[in-house]
């Protein structure tokens, strides 16, 4: 005789195992569905608020270093031209039109004061770059090239990307303070046709020190 701890399953105990199985993976199927619906719907609508941000970030950070080009070199081959870039909106001097584009000088490395290079009057004398931020078609790009390559029309290097899917970007300086210019740049990405999100329109002020 087969004692009750040595026998197997019968038909209607596995039947039952099955069902307790199956009813478990439903409910774990049914939760994992709405947390990645949960997950899609907030990466939804908040992929455009993101990126603009993050875009502008980059945007602030670099035009908040804009400064003067006082490099020896730069100003006894382009004189006061080169000084009048800081800051060049689409590229006539600032104004409060608002413009697609803006360049300016920044330095191009910054180092430690005993080894900048040092001028006729033993005064520091960095070397500086032209960048420009613009919008081309719906890419934000920036570009970073010598003075001689600007002044000379030369073809300018690859450009950095700062932000696609980039509806609107402008840059104006505030009237009432030559040394602010106000950013706005308007981001439309959309990742699911069936659920587009509205466009994020993020608007700051950046100081610049001259």
């Amino acid at each position: 005789m087969h004692t009750k701890a040595g026998r197997g399953m019968t038909v209607i105990e596995m039947v039952i195992s099955m069902a307790i199985m199956l009813l478990v993976l439903g409910f774990a199927t049914v939760l994992f569905k709405q947390a990645y619906t949960h997950n899609t719907l907030t990466k939804e609508n908040m992929t455009n608020e993101q990126l603009a941000r993050v875009a502008m970030g980059k945007i602030n950070s670099s035009i908040a270093q804009a400064s003067e080009d006082t490099n020896e070199s730069d100003e006894n081959l382009y004189g006061a031209q080169g000084q009048a870039i800081l800051p060049v909106l689409n590229p006539t001097p600032p104004s409060a039109t608002a413009a697609p584009s803006i360049a300016f000088f920044r330095v191009a490395a910054l180092a430690p004061a005993a080894s900048l290079p040092i001028g006729s009057a033993n005064q520091p004398d960095p070397g500086y770059k032209v960048h420009i931020i613009s919008l081309t078609g719906t890419t934000v790009n920036e570009y970073v090239m010598d003075p001689a390559t600007y002044y000379g029309n030369l073809a300018s290097p690859a450009p950095t990307v700062i932000a696609t899917n980039v509806t609107d970007f402008e840059v104006q300086q505030v009237p009432a303070n030559n040394n602010e210019y106000r950013l706005s740049i308007t981001v439309n990405n959309v990742t699911d046709p069936t659920k587009p999100e509205a466009p994020y329109t993020l608007v700051d002020n950046v100081h610049i020190i001259k």
